[in-house]
């Protein structure tokens, strides 16, 4: 019995704790709907709308009052989200989540990068007039088809066929009535077609020419006239001297016309088809492993412009690759039926691969590595900044382990790192937004933000830790001494980066764009988010002195600054004699690209 009146009792207690915390609730949300009752009677439309109309009014007064670093850290939390809210937006135009889930486009890049070798050469120079003069009737951007026959040559009939269908798929409309990205193709293949129809046509000129001798003058109605364009008619549905891939025979004869009398190939076989495992004995004899077949040729391909590369080169790898795999017969008969015998062969039974390379491919591939390797690397940057500014603040070279503040070391890392990475963003995302041409060459940018507008935050936020007061004076007497100089380095950086705007070159012309505004942005976010910031974490005061190392390098210039000076003068003659002298000046394009590229490889 005592148990259960202890657990009556127990119950009892229980429930009238709930009934009490109900009662408290209802109580609580009563009195809270009386205040909101109140306050929406109560609202003044009028007095709200007079507080908007003074707001510039109440802005000018608490500039006076305090000034533009009282104006500046108004409102910390909000103005530091707004400013990454803002971040937000240029990071999706920077060309950072190109390629990914969060891109907004996967059919072009963020930002407009010029990847044309043309864009390196200097304005109104002759070999750019050069270059102008010949694409008014001339493409200068070719592709080029490295062909691979492993097991046949390439004079084959079977695999000139191949080659011929390739060029058909590419450049079906070969007089470009139509538009179809391909100007012209140049091969072994075309050569060989264009010399066996060049009979026809020429006997096809020479029939009408006699049907019309033998017409009267001023006669539409003519019956030699008639009887000529008939034969051309009967003549042209013979396969004899069509623009196609000929029979053996006639193939061997016209191979056999491009080499020289010691039977060295001639400069124009030598450009369009080699044997990269020549004969080497004496009386042309080959070993064991040499043989006097064509293994490797190439077709050239003139594309337009109406396009951009990327697409292009796309287009024309997807066309090769659905051909590779397509089943075609293995053999054709004379007449050019296929031989149902022989089956169906892919490029694999047949021994061919086709590689895309060549200068426009070569140069995409360089411009997309670069940018891949930037958003690749400037991560890593990031970190290890990151790493530096938390070991230097967080007193772990001057304690070790035992001493150590990592609090103080993440506050740093986010008063100094956070608004020079939004300014990265904010630099590439406005060229982005802008749709500002660039090349490859803007990639430098961010490296040279991030270590620059580090410097300006860290200076701000430790000369706010050294001095005394509440928040907003230390923050007032940090701006108004190390913000000055931060200022003028600002200003004496951005004067260096716009001497580049005036080289003839454009590479240098868009980088000195892009980090003269950049730092501009380092400066405008620097000023605005590292005070609201640091009065937000209230960086602290280090307790401990510096490493005596440190004290050593900044005596040294002190107190040797002739011998500094010396040491320092003497480096820049080395370097603007000697080392200038040693300095490559030619750009390899091949070695900027990626060695994993077929279209390096090939």
């Amino acid at each position: 019995m005592g148990k259960e009146d202890g657990s009556a009792g127990g119950d009892a207690s229980s429930e009238g704790r709930l009934s009490a915390l109900r009662r408290a609730g209802r109580a609580s949300m009563s009195r809270r709907a009386t205040e909101v009752s109140g306050a929406v009677k109560s609202f003044d439309a009028k007095s709200a709308v007079d507080a908007m109309l003074d707001a510039p009014s109440s802005l000018k007064r608490e500039w006076q009052r305090t000034g533009a670093v009282g104006v500046i850290t108004r409102f910390p939390l909000l103005t530091v989200l707004a400013f990454f809210a803002m971040t937000l937006f240029f990071v999706s135009h920077s060309g950072f989540l190109d390629n990914t889930r969060f891109d907004r486009d996967l059919d072009s890049p963020a930002l407009n990068v010029n990847g044309d070798m043309e864009v390196y050469l200097p304005d109104g120079s002759e070999v750019s007039a050069l270059i102008a003069k010949v694409e008014e009737d001339w493409t200068t951007d070719v592709m080029v088809i490295y062909i691979e026959s492993n097991k046949n040559n390439i004079t084959d009939q079977r695999i000139l066929q191949e080659i011929s269908y390739v060029e058909e798929t590419l450049n079906p409309y070969i007089s470009d009535a139509e538009l179809d990205d391909v100007i012209y193709i140049l091969s072994l293949s075309t050569v060989i077609k264009e010399v066996n129809s060049s009979a026809p046509r020429v006997r096809t000129a020479l029939i009408d020419e006699l049907g019309e001798s033998a017409c009267p003058p001023d006669t539409d109605d003519c019956v030699s006239r008639t009887a000529a364009q008939a034969l051309n008619e009967v003549l042209a549905t013979t396969d004899v001297g069509a623009r196609a891939i000929p029979t053996q025979g006639t193939i061997d004869l016209i191979v056999r016309e491009m080499y020289e009398d010691d039977g060295s190939p001639t400069p124009g076989l030598d450009k369009l088809a080699r044997n990269t495992n020549p004969c080497t004995l004496p009386g042309g004899l080959c070993d064991n492993e040499e043989d006097s077949l064509l293994d490797r040729a190439v077709m050239a391909i003139a594309v337009t412009e109406n396009k951009p590369a990327k697409q292009i080169i796309e287009e024309t790898q997807g066309q090769l690759d659905d051909i590779s795999t397509k089943k075609r017969p293995c053999l054709y008969d004379a007449n050019g039926d296929p031989n149902a015998e022989a089956g169906l062969c892919t490029w694999d039974d047949l021994g061919l691969n086709m590689t895309l390379t060549g200068p426009v491919p070569i140069t995409n591939a360089v411009t997309e590595f670069s940018f891949q390797l930037f958003w690749d690397i400037f991560p890593m940057a990031v970190v290890f900044v990151a790493l530096g500014l938390f070991v230097f603040h967080c007193d772990l070279l001057q304690t070790g382990l035992t001493g150590i503040r990592p609090l103080q070391g993440i506050k740093v890392v986010s008063i100094a790192g956070l608004p020079t990475l939004c300014a990265v963003f904010w630099t590439m995302g406005i060229l982005g937004w802008t749709n500002f041409e660039v090349t490859m060459t803007v990639i430098i940018v961010g490296p040279i933000l991030l270590a620059l507008g580090v410097s300006y935050g860290l200076h701000i936020t430790n000369r706010y830790a050294e001095e005394a007061g509440t928040k907003e004076e230390k923050m007032r007497a940090a701006l108004s001494s190390t913000g000055r100089a931060v200022f003028l380095s600002a200003v004496t950086t951005v004067i260096g980066f716009v001497s580049l705007v005036f080289t003839p070159m454009a590479p240098i012309q868009t980088v000195g764009i892009a980090l003269s505004g950049g730092i501009v942005v380092v400066y405008v976010l620097t000023m605005f988010m590292v005070p609201n910031l640091t009065i937000l974490l209230d960086l602290e005061k280090p307790k401990h002195p510096p490493l005596a190392a440190f004290n050593v390098v900044v005596e040294v210039p002190v107190r040797r600054s002739s011998w500094v000076l010396a040491v320092f003068f003497v480096f820049i003659l080395i370097s603007a004699t000697v080392g200038q002298m040693n300095v490559e000046e030619n750009i390899d394009l091949l070695g900027m690209a990626p060695e994993d590229e077929q279209s390096v490889i090939k």
